[in-house]
Protein backbone atom coordinates (compact mmCIF):
# COMPACT_ATOMS: atom_id res chain seq x y z
CA UNK A 1 0.00 0.00 0.00
CA UNK A 2 2.97 2.33 0.48
CA UNK A 3 4.35 1.69 -3.00
CA UNK A 4 4.11 4.77 -5.19
CA UNK A 5 3.15 5.13 -8.84
CA UNK A 6 3.09 8.16 -11.11
CA UNK A 7 -0.42 9.54 -11.45
CA UNK A 8 -0.65 11.19 -14.88
CA UNK A 9 -3.79 13.20 -14.13
CA UNK A 10 -2.29 15.06 -11.16
CA UNK A 11 1.31 14.88 -12.34
CA UNK A 12 2.98 13.46 -9.25
CA UNK A 13 3.66 10.14 -7.56
CA UNK A 14 0.99 8.80 -5.21
CA UNK A 15 0.82 5.72 -3.02
CA UNK A 16 -1.75 3.02 -3.67
CA UNK A 17 -3.45 4.07 -0.43
CA UNK A 18 -3.78 7.64 -1.71
CA UNK A 19 -4.92 6.39 -5.12
CA UNK A 20 -7.80 4.49 -3.51
CA UNK A 21 -8.77 7.59 -1.53
CA UNK A 22 -8.74 9.72 -4.71
CA UNK A 23 -11.01 7.20 -6.43
CA UNK A 24 -13.42 7.27 -3.51
CA UNK A 25 -13.62 11.07 -3.74
CA UNK A 26 -14.46 10.76 -7.44
CA UNK A 27 -17.15 8.17 -6.68
CA UNK A 28 -18.60 10.42 -4.00
CA UNK A 29 -18.88 13.32 -6.47
CA UNK A 30 -20.48 11.00 -9.01
CA UNK A 31 -23.09 9.76 -6.53
CA UNK A 32 -23.92 13.33 -5.53
CA UNK A 33 -24.44 14.24 -9.18
CA UNK A 34 -21.58 16.74 -9.38
CA UNK A 35 -19.31 15.02 -11.88
CA UNK A 36 -19.27 11.96 -14.15
CA UNK A 37 -17.04 9.18 -12.82
CA UNK A 38 -13.94 8.46 -14.90
CA UNK A 39 -12.01 5.51 -13.40
CA UNK A 40 -8.24 5.49 -13.07
CA UNK A 41 -6.70 3.27 -15.73
CA UNK A 42 -3.08 2.24 -15.25
CA UNK A 43 -0.94 1.95 -18.35
CA UNK A 44 1.67 -0.69 -17.63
Amino acid sequence: MKTTINHRAIGRPVSYRRLIRLELYKLEKHLMGEKEYQPFVANW
